[in-house]
């Protein structure tokens, strides 16, 4: 009876390990397969199709080949002599100084190329051509948008907006949204661009004139409190600055960026977010708090609307008007589409006027050509979007310098 029961327990821990032991080889098989034997098949593939690249390295991908080309061009660009630092003959080649890996692949492999961040390929394309040619090919607005991206942008993004979603989604979502952006609307928004901005401009001049033109101004950092206020008047009307909730998401979204920075320095590198989790927690809190203000703000303006028809001419009213007429948008579609216009609205705007702030600065003979006609076509008004189309300099030079060089 004993060895009955002993034979019993015996096969009970036999069949425990086995399953215990296949259990383990399956992970390590999937494992192998998804960091390993698929991102071999996925580069073949993409070679096959003429993408070419950087042959990349597991596990890092072109990562650690990045990261040394960076470490490089500082050390080109700045060298220590006699405990000073003196830096070499300033370049305006920006592209191959901030991105030189993307420089130098661009010269190897043209205008489109493939390379890899980890086990995930991704597509550089800097050739206007192709991206129409390619959005006129893709079935179904399926995009076939990494899912590294949208789990490592979550926080940010949310999963329903238009950055996130593919297919019928998107297309529902861009028909919803996009009557915000045509000309009238823009029009109607044009007096809390030129209000804030000019509020922005009065304080430089009250600082110069106390300090005798002689204090440092930091540009870039008032510039982009400047597109975050203007953001969060367009989007969300008056009600959203009057209770502060404006500073507290662009507050929010800032302390985000710089986690979501620090958590995404191996991104697509296998089992790299255990290496910042603390970072990833933390990026996960702050959006989960954005959302609770978004939510906040949507609830308190939908009840202040009732059934008033006209609901304000900024994005959210026109996001809820369209609402009503069509198929409704979630909240969590209203929040997400909310979060992307915030964060890439005000980020990407104050980035470009501190770079054409800059170029300005580097010729002053710009500055005088763009005043001289500013004065001779507006006489000392201010600039609306109603005005005449024919400030030449001034849309040629902000041209340029979205073109990354002046003439």
């Amino acid at each position: 009876m004993e060895f009955t029961d002993l034979y019993k327990r015996s096969i009970a821990v036999q069949g425990v390990v086995s399953a215990v032991g296949l259990l383990i080889l399956s992970s390590v098989v999937v494992v192998i397969y998804s960091c390993w034997i698929s991102p071999i098949l996925a580069h073949r593939k993409l070679k096959k199709n003429g993408f070419e690249g950087p042959p990349p390295t597991f596990p890092l991908g072109n990562i650690a080949e990045m990261r040394k080309m960076v470490a490089d061009k500082k050390r080109l660009i700045v060298l220590p002599l006699d405990d000073h630092y003196q830096s070499l003959d300033i370049s305006h080649d920006i592209h191959s100084i901030v991105l030189p890996y993307f420089a130098r692949w661009n010269g190897l492999y043209g205008k489109v190329f493939a390379y890899w961040l980890g086990t995930e390929p991704f597509l550089y394309i800097s050739d206007p051509e192709f991206i129409k040619l390619m959005s006129s090919r893709v079935l179904s607005k399926n995009w076939g948008k990494p899912r590294v991206f949208k789990e490592d942008r979550k926080p940010m993004f949310g999963n329903n907006g238009v950055v996130m979603i593919e297919g019928e989604d998107w297309v529902h979502n861009r028909n919803i949204i996009t009557p915000a952006f045509s000309p009238s609307n823009l029009k109607a928004m044009s007096n809390v661009i030129v209000d804030s901005a000019t509020t922005m401009l009065d304080h430089w001049s009250n600082i110069l004139d106390y300090n005798n033109s002689k204090h440092e101004i930091d540009v870039h950092n008032d510039i982009t409190k400047m597109t975050a206020e203007i953001i969060a008047k367009t989007s969300f009307g008056n009600i959203l600055v009057n209770e502060e909730n404006g500073r507290k998401v662009f507050e929010k979204l800032r302390a985000l960026q710089l986690a979501l920075f620090q958590s995404s320095r191996l991104v697509g590198v296998p089992f790299s977010k255990f290496i910042y989790q603390k970072k990833s927690q933390e990026a996960n809190k702050l959006g989960e708090e954005i959302d609770d203000i978004l939510v906040s703000i949507i609830q308190s303006r939908t009840e202040s609307m009732g059934n008033n028809k006209d609901r304000g001419q900024d994005f959210l009213g026109i996001m809820l008007q369209d609402n009503s007429k069509n198929k409704k948008l979630s909240v969590e579609e209203l929040v997400d589409n909310c979060k992307t216009l915030f964060f890439g609205g005000h980020d990407t705007t104050a980035l470009a006027l501190t770079w054409t702030c800059f170029l300005l600065a580097l010729h002053p003979q710009w500055q005088n050509y763009l005043r001289e006609e500013i004065e001779q076509v507006l006489g000392g008004g201010q600039l609306l979007l109603d005005d005449p189309t024919d400030i030449v300099k001034l849309k040629k030079g902000t041209i340029i310098s979205l073109q990354i060089e002046f003439q």
